[in-house]
């Protein structure tokens, strides 16, 4: 039940810190307030914020897909390549190819019954390599840079590409929550013995994982690639990690089971804001990671000293009970 405190519990630390990190970047950076600063935010979530909603579906089954860099790079060389037949083929020929080969991950991990990250890991390297390939070893360039006209436009504070983003998370949110396949996820990922025994198809929810997992990483590798007018074989190599820390900063759980797309956004979305203050600012890259690790750190810790904390005090309000029943008298039987 969505009750104040349910909802406070669920996503209240993530509101807070989003709310905090604000503050602070708007007030201490002249450069990052207005229109531009929201634009600069949502563009952020071209990439991570796709990427992160198919990871945070894995993580929902209690699973994790370590290969969404390498995917995202080989779809972005597929489409500058495929840039010839149209900006829209180009994205859904190589978001197709990512798909499938996320639905083939899924379909081994459920058939041999391994640990996902020992295939993905595998996969992983394996796309690289096939992105070198594909590549020829060297960027490849769009012919013509007309197509990519489109995602360079701006409505307002929106693009197409953040729009696009936006929607992905929205429909995934809805799949999980309003489908019997989404549900079946969260059963598997809370209680995968206890799901199995009920009957639910583990092998078809974790190849629904892996494949909404492999086409967001390749929507999100083709769009960025597409807005760029370019690739290389080596790309996206750190958005796995950024992935993986708005996924956790957001609140989805590791062990699986626990989680909503509402999360995905809130992490996303401190990660994006981050992001675009500290380029604001004039920061490096490296100088983003590591305060994005800090604060990662900072909100497991405070989420683990709060879970602590209420469990301590549904713990005493049980013993408060207990007590209160046992010192209760007795009710006279009537003769």
């Amino acid at each position: 039940m969505n009750t104040p405190m349910a909802l406070a519990r669920r996503y209240g630390l993530q509101v807070v810190a989003l709310i905090v990190l604000t503050v602070v970047l708007v007030s201490t950076t002249p450069g990052f307030r207005g229109e531009a600063a929201i634009y600069a935010s949502f563009e952020g979530f071209i990439l991570v914020g796709i990427v992160a909603a198919g990871l945070a579906v894995t993580m929902i089954a209690g699973e994790m897909d370590m290969s969404v860099g390498s995917m995202a790079a080989l779809s972005g060389v597929i489409a500058i390549q495929l840039g010839g037949a149209g900006l829209v083929p180009a994205i859904l020929g190589a978001t197709a190819i990512g798909l499938a080969i996320g639905l083939l991950q899924g379909y081994l991990i459920g058939v041999m019954r391994i640990n996902s990250m020992v295939l993905t890991v595998g996969t992983l390297i394996l796309l690289r390599g096939m992105t070198s390939v594909v590549a020829h070893d060297k960027p490849v360039v769009l012919n013509n840079f007309e197509i990519t006209d489109p995602l360079l436009q701006q409505w307002g504070v929106f693009s197409p590409g953040s729009i696009t983003a936006i929607v992905v998370l929205l429909l995934i949110g809805v799949f999980l929550t309003r489908t019997r396949w989404g549900r079946e996820i969260y059963a598997i990922g809370g209680a995968r013995a206890e799901a199995t025994a009920a009957g639910v198809p583990v092998r078809r929810s974790l190849i629904v994982s892996f494949g909404l997992s492999g086409g967001c990483a390749a929507l999100a590798g083709a769009l960025s690639s597409l807005k760029g007018a370019s690739a290389t074989p080596d790309g996206f190599g750190s958005v796995l990690l950024t992935g993986v820390a708005a996924v956790l900063i957001g609140g989805i759980s590791l062990y699986g089971g626990r989680g909503t797309i509402v999360n995905v956004f809130l992490g996303v979305g401190t990660i994006a804001i981050l992001s675009a203050g500290m380029s604001a600012k004039g920061s490096q890259a490296f100088v983003t990671e590591l305060y994005t690790g800090l604060l990662l750190l900072v909100i497991v810790a405070i989420d683990f000293a709060l879970g602590l904390w209420w469990r301590r005090r549904r713990l005493d309000e049980l013993h408060r009970r207990v007590g209160i029943e046992r010192d209760e008298p007795a009710t006279p039987v009537a003769a």
